[in-house]
């Protein structure tokens, strides 16, 4: 069946693959409500309501992310893992410490933009969109909050797993190895590529409270890939993120600097160190592209 695809795939439009791995996402969405619905049926799913999030967790990640990209890639020709990216290089080492490197030092600047977003307030005209949207916000952090409410090792394992690791995984293979690589090949620009994926990134999640953090994180991860040109950068980094809230939580959940971070208020001192963290991030990159660059022109200096 692929082989028969495979060809006007491999000659559609960057446009028309696009358009095809997002409906090949929302079928999956659709398919991943279905099967969670059936193994719902499984007695020991049946009124578990943390279980049946994990389960849900791990069919959506596969089923809607994570074969959609694998399929768009195995379609477009070629090796699957070549054209994603998930090869391992000689560089590997210094690329996953740029990649740690960029999350230490962009992280207060993502920090101070979850504070605030969640602290806009829109119109009073609007105020009915506002209580929507704040309801679709209570129900995710009400589910957020039955996963990292579990205070069992068996839990905090099944946490890094499958909602830090597996799910890192599904999300970045779909939308920096399958979808920003379409929207370079549609918009012929690296930058353009990386916001389009991280807008859709946000969007995707139905969060509007975390919607500005998020597509900045989604921009920092693009940009890890466009530098790096390997997906496991990205996967790695994605996976800190996730992991950092949930082992915070589980071992400092109650403790005052815990409490006391999450209710920090913005203040000058606070955009401060968030300008600070954009700067040095910039910095960072900006080093590593020109280091990226010196490192390529003498590779293939003609030796004398």
């Amino acid at each position: 069946m692929a082989r028969m695809i495979s060809p006007s795939y491999l000659h559609a439009s960057p446009g028309t693959r696009i358009l095809f791995l997002l409906l090949l996402w929302f079928a999956g969405l659709l398919i991943s409500g279905l099967l969670l619905t059936l193994v719902s049926f499984i007695p020991a799913l049946s009124g578990n309501a943390r279980a049946s999030i994990y389960t849900g967790t791990v069919i959506q990640s596969v089923v809607a992310f994570m074969l959609p990209a694998l399929f768009d890639a195995r379609l477009g020709g070629g090796n699957v893992w070549t054209y994603l990216k998930l090869r391992r290089d000689r560089l590997m080492g210094q690329k996953i410490a740029f990649g740690i490197s960029a999350f230490i030092l962009s992280y207060a600047a993502v920090s101070f933009l979850n504070q605030w977003n969640q602290s806009i307030a829109l119109p009073e005209r609007f105020q009915s969109v506002e209580e929507w949207m704040r309801a679709l916000e209570d129900s995710a952090m009400e589910v957020t909050h039955l996963l990292l409410s579990g205070g069992t090792t068996l839990h905090l394992l099944l946490n890094v797993l499958i909602v830090a690791g597996l799910a890192a995984m599904a999300e970045e293979i779909f939308f920096r190895g399958a979808l920003q690589q379409l929207l370079a090949k549609k918009f012929r620009n690296g930058h353009a590529a990386v916001w389009g994926a991280a807008l859709i990134f946000s969007v995707i999640h139905f969060q509007f409270y975390g919607f500005f953090p998020r597509l900045v994180l989604g921009a920092l991860l693009g940009y890890l890939f466009l530098y790096t040109r390997n997906l496991w950068v990205p996967i790695l980094v994605h996976f800190i993120n996730n992991a950092t809230v949930i082992l915070l939580h589980h071992f400092w959940s109650d403790s005052e600097w815990m409490l006391s971070l999450e209710e920090t208020e913005i203040t000058v001192p606070f955009a401060t160190v968030a300008l600070l963290s954009v700067a040095f991030t910039f910095l960072l990159f900006r080093n590593y592209r020109k280091r990226n660059i010196r490192h390529n022109v003498d590779h293939h200096r003609p030796s004398v």
